[in-house]
């Protein structure tokens, strides 16, 4: 069988799948591990061994997509006509791109992200956690995402870059941005508007370039400014641009989603804060096993090259494909009992929320530093953390291959 059955909406483009697709998850991994989303024109793989074989493939599961153009069926023409008079055409460079123009980007940015230069960090972090923390433990209650998980990870990257902290709200508004025009279920109208809010980052970090060349520093922004290529020569407008989104984009905006759905976890699990609390060594584990149950990046795009057969199921050739990480976080097959939190779990660090393969998340060290980090003192400094009576529940964000929450407002005993 590799068709869900018509009675229900099975497409992450449902709003009612889209808040919670886990069941819709379950039933594709018994019954149509991979199927063709009618209603987006996407082939969606849900198994975690078909995903691993795709990921590993990339020959014929190809990442060259431009995630803004391709997966839509809109009319770009006049998004593209404003980028082309106003600003760049950007094409990614990093992680929607093949080898060989993978593997040469990859490489310029990838010894950022080593085990030792984040171990580096650590004292930065824990110093910046401890910052956030101290602004609000008084109170006895907070508005996590607008006290915490918003700017912690964006300060992060500002500082990594080079740029000002108090620029960080722009870099929060351009990255909902970039975000936002990856969904394909998006207006023409809201497309356009995106393109214009692109159009300012674009402007701010070619500007940023200059002030680099002439001022140089030790930060990444300088790095990329500066870079030459194997011929001598820098990189051009439309390669910076595309590396500091991919910066900017991916190093806060999955780690804001993750803070807040962890956090969502211990404040409905008291028993589970009190373990962590009692055995703060545990604090690891859970950050893998609440990436692997709520991964902030549910799925990526690929392209067939050839018609191919993965399962049982042939999927055409130039098909759109999306491999579902967070399916794959919740295969039995893989994960046995999947939905629970199991901190022995022996395989827990092999999920699939940095994704796999030659495009694994370059940023897979820095982000897990930051949430073991951040949770290691917010369980040290704040007890009984729970939902602020006083505040409606929080609400996953509608987007068809990211998951956030709306909001978060907790409140919290002093140990």
């Amino acid at each position: 069988m590799s068709e869900p059955p018509p009675r229900k909406p099975w497409s992450m483009s449902d709003p009612e799948t889209n808040a919670c697709p886990y069941n819709y998850y379950a039933f594709m991994h018994t019954n149509a591990p991979v199927h063709h989303d009618k209603a987006m024109d996407i082939w969606i793989v849900s198994r975690n061994a078909d995903i691993i074989e795709a990921s590993n493939n990339w020959q014929v599961f190809s990442s060259h997509i431009d995630m803004r153009r391709d997966v839509s069926k809109l009319d770009l023409s006049a998004s593209d006509d404003l980028f082309l008079k106003e600003g760049w055409l950007v094409a990614d460079v990093l992680s929607q791109v093949d080898p060989p123009t993978h593997s040469i980007y990859r490489r310029i940015v990838q010894n950022l992200f080593t085990g030792p230069a984040v171990k580096r960090l650590h004292d930065y972090l824990d110093a910046h956690v401890l910052e956030f923390i101290n602004a609000f433990e008084q109170r006895g209650e907070a508005d996590f995402l607008n006290e915490f998980a918003l700017f912690l990870p964006l300060d992060v990257i500002a500082d990594q870059l080079g740029l000002p902290r108090s620029h960080a709200e722009r870099l929060r508004r351009w990255t909902d941005a970039f975000i936002a025009s990856f969904d394909p279920t998006i207006s023409a109208e809201k497309k356009l508007d995106l393109s214009r809010q692109i159009l300012e980052f674009q402007h701010y970090f070619v500007a940023w370039r200059q002030k680099k060349i002439e001022t140089p520093s030790d930060d990444v922004l300088t790095m990329l400014s500066t870079f030459k290529t194997e011929n001598g020569e820098p990189l051009s407008t439309e390669s910076y641009l595309a590396l500091c989104a991919q910066l900017m984009v991916a190093g806060n905006e999955t780690t804001r989603s993750q803070l807040l759905s962890a956090m969502l976890m211990l404040c409905e699990d008291p028993a589970l804060q009190a373990r962590l609390r009692q055995n703060p060594a545990l604090i690891p584990a859970f950050i893998d096993e609440s990436l692997r149950l709520e991964s902030p990046v549910q799925g990526l795009y690929r392209r067939t090259t050839r018609e191919v057969t993965l399962g049982d199921v042939t999927i055409p050739q130039g098909a759109t494909v999306m491999l579902m990480y967070a399916a794959g976080n919740r295969d039995p097959a893989a994960f046995p009992q999947p939905a629970r939190l199991d901190l022995e779990r022996p395989n827990r660090n092999r999920h699939l929320a940095f994704g796999h393969g030659i495009h694994s998340c370059i940023g897979r060290s820095l982000a897990t530093a930051e949430l073991v980090i951040a949770f290691s003192r917010l369980l040290e400094r704040l007890a009984n953390i729970r939902l602020s009576p006083d505040h409606p529940r929080p609400a996953r964000l509608f987007h068809f291959n990211m998951r956030s929450l709306d909001s978060l407002h907790i409140c919290f005993d002093r140990p």
